[in-house]
């Protein structure tokens, strides 16, 4: 009976110190309460995620925390659409704070995401692992080129439905790929 106490108290200790970290690590919100995350260093990349767009359209979504100490011009596409849907955001600054997560969209209610990763997998992370450039994420919603279109379709067909192929005309009035253009910038 007096192992049981023990073991119990252990455990009410440990699930205290479990949550205290988790609040440095999601920006002062219990991961409970997140719905989704992003790394600072994606927000570096200086523009928005679908999938973080789409979760601040969430009805629970209540409210968007972002690091302080994040390049304002890389967080201003994400406040400029928290303004556009109504969703109140934050900036905060805290030296506590551990981990990379940059950016939170908190919920109104607890959520069972315990076992849940809430932190969005880099998108160029997707690209590149299925052996594309880099610069596909930066074409996303583009059209690119039919070189381009026919390696995604090869490679990655589960996102062709992000892009179209460029047409004849297209490449004729002088349209670029975003992708060649991103290459050649970082040569």
């Amino acid at each position: 009976m007096v192992d049981d106490i023990i073991n119990e108290r252990e455990k009410a200790k440990l699930h205290f110190l479990k949550t205290q970290t988790e609040k440095l690590i999601y920006l002062g919100e219990f991961k409970e309460n997140v719905l989704a995350a992003l790394e600072k260093q994606e927000i570096d990349r200086n523009f928005i995620h679908n999938e973080i767009k789409e979760t601040m359209k969430d009805k629970r979504a209540i409210l968007l925390k972002i690091r302080r100490d994040v390049h304002f011009e890389c967080i201003k596409p994400y406040i400029d659409e928290a303004e556009k849907i109504g969703l109140r955001y934050t900036l905060v600054d805290d030296i506590t704070f551990r981990g990379n997560v940059g950016l939170v969209v908190v919920s109104s209610e607890a959520l069972d995401n315990e076992n849940k990763e809430v932190v969005i997998e880099s998108a160029t992370k997707v690209y590149t692992d299925a052996g594309l450039s880099e610069g596909f994420i930066y074409g996303e919603g583009h059209k690119i080129c039919p070189k381009h279109y026919k390696e995604l379709k090869e490679k990655l067909p589960s996102h062709s439905d992000k892009f179209q192929e460029m047409n004849f005309f297209d490449r004729l009035f002088g349209k670029v790929c975003p992708i060649d253009r991103f290459d050649k910038k970082e040569r």
